[in-house]
């Protein structure tokens, strides 16, 4: 579960690593619990807090994603509601610290994006091939202390994103790439960590995200549920801004 420079230290090559790539997305999607258990799950939700801006600012936040590529993000910080959400076409947001408040249509770049991302449970290692997705190894890194295959991957769309898998149990441990904001590349990371299982799954209960090594969001999940309905309607931009619950 849709939006930098980690130390690390090469000590492998692609050369010498002792797994193909095929073989290696293959122990990663048993290590998620299988492609029958990922493919059972159709929506997940999952709920808890949210500390943006390097600790300055906590929230409460919800979020929502629905097979095939549909999610939303809910955050309330000082009683205002912040929402960023993708339909499966369009991306947009409510922002009540910006402009008037009322939903917004993301830049093209934006939806871009979050098309790019929106890889539901699964991420993009899972069946890249029926994706239209290309995965080349490029050899091991060592990521917070622990060995991990470094996966380069070319979505479709030509969007290129680096998946970090732990050597031994081929959980992701990390994704880094390029985001584009205001017309400028961006270096990006994410750092999922603290995997659970969910009907058969294992997911990540916290997630931290960097931009130019920097922190922006960490997210604790107290709750994550799965195949619970959703409406599509959810997804889809409103007319108007929805009251923010006191």
């Amino acid at each position: 579960m849709g939006f930098l420079i980690a130390f690390s230290i090469p000590f492998a090559s692609a050369q010498n690593t002792d797994l193909t790539v095929d073989q290696i997305v293959q122990k990663h999607t048993d290590a998620l619990g299988g492609l029958d258990h990922l493919r059972a799950i159709q929506t997940v939700k999952a709920k808890g807090s949210a500390v943006l801006m390097g600790g300055q600012v906590e929230a409460r936040v919800t979020m929502e994603a629905k097979r095939p590529v549909l999610n939303r993000m809910e955050m309330v910080i000082q009683d205002q509601k912040f929402i960023q959400a993708f339909d499966g076409n369009v991306s947009w947001s409510v922002n009540p610290f910006t402009g008037d408040g009322e939903p917004q249509k993301a830049s093209e770049e934006d939806t871009k994006a979050a098309r790019d991302d929106a890889d539901f449970v699964d991420g993009a290692l899972v069946d890249y091939k029926a994706k239209g997705n290309q995965v080349e190894l490029t050899g091991k890194e060592d990521v917070d202390g622990a060995a991990a295959y470094k996966l380069k991957v070319t979505k479709k769309s030509g969007t290129v994103e680096y998946d970090y898998l732990d050597a031994k149990t081929f959980l992701p441990v990390k994704s880094s790439g390029k985001r584009k904001e205001l017309g400028r590349d961006f270096d990006f990371e994410s750092f999922p960590r603290d995997f659970r299982e969910v009907n058969g799954v294992m997911m990540p209960f916290q997630l931290e995200q960097r931009a130019e090594g920097k922190p922006v969001l960490q997210l604790s999940f107290d709750e994550v549920v799965a195949n619970t309905p959703i409406d599509d309607s959810d997804f889809h931009m409103p007319d108007k801004a929805p009251a923010s619950k006191p």
